[in-house]
């Protein structure tokens, strides 16, 4: 996994790249739809963290920052952010899924792997689209304030998902760091 790290992070760098926008970790797999299912390492908790551990070593040995995504529930990609009216484009139609994760899971199965991230002090995390437990991913001041930066004392940056902003002072707030393209409503 180190060697594999470090072979991406020398090409990313040889390319010109700053910044590496993975590992992944998870999502569980609990659907077999999931659109990001064969982006992580396993769904296996244990084995994604060391995976994202020697991952982000050989990237960051190599020269380019490494950005573990997607903090964190990111199980599916349908209806991962909301809908809009395409008349009306102030008035949402549906909002986005909502992951709702009690604390024992939380701990126990989605964050294990960023602890790892962690550890191996990773240059950033990037927020998820969903809503985790009824609050837009990137501004969950719950999951970026409390659990990655004061629980597990991740010192990076936050960064969005293009368009996972739905919020100004309220995600800067919630721990975001940096917004990434896609602006603040529906059509960026």
């Amino acid at each position: 996994m180190y060697e594999r790290g470090l072979a991406m992070g020398r090409e990313f760098k040889a390319k010109g790249a700053h910044v590496v926008l993975g590992p992944v970790a998870g999502p569980l797999g609990r659907s077999a739809y999931a659109g990001r299912n064969w982006e992580g390492f396993s769904s296996d908790p244990y084995l994604s963290g060391v995976a994202m551990e020697k991952t982000i070593t050989g990237h960051q040995d190599a020269g380019v920052q490494a950005c573990a995504k997607h903090w964190v529930g990111n199980e599916q990609e349908i209806q991962r952010n909301p809908i809009y009216d395409p008349n009306v484009t102030t008035v949402k139609t549906q909002g986005a899924i909502s992951s709702n994760i009690d604390d024992r899971t939380m701990h126990e199965l989605y964050m294990w792997p960023f602890a790892n991230a962690v550890k191996a002090k990773a240059a950033s995390f990037m927020c998820s689209y969903q809503r985790i437990n009824g609050s837009h991913g990137c501004q969950q001041s719950k999951s970026q304030n409390g659990l990655l930066k004061t629980e597990l004392g991740f010192q990076g940056y936050i960064m969005s998902d293009w368009g996972a902003t739905h919020s100004g002072v309220a995600s800067i707030e919630a721990g975001l760091d940096m917004n990434m393209p896609g602006g603040l409503g529906p059509y960026g």
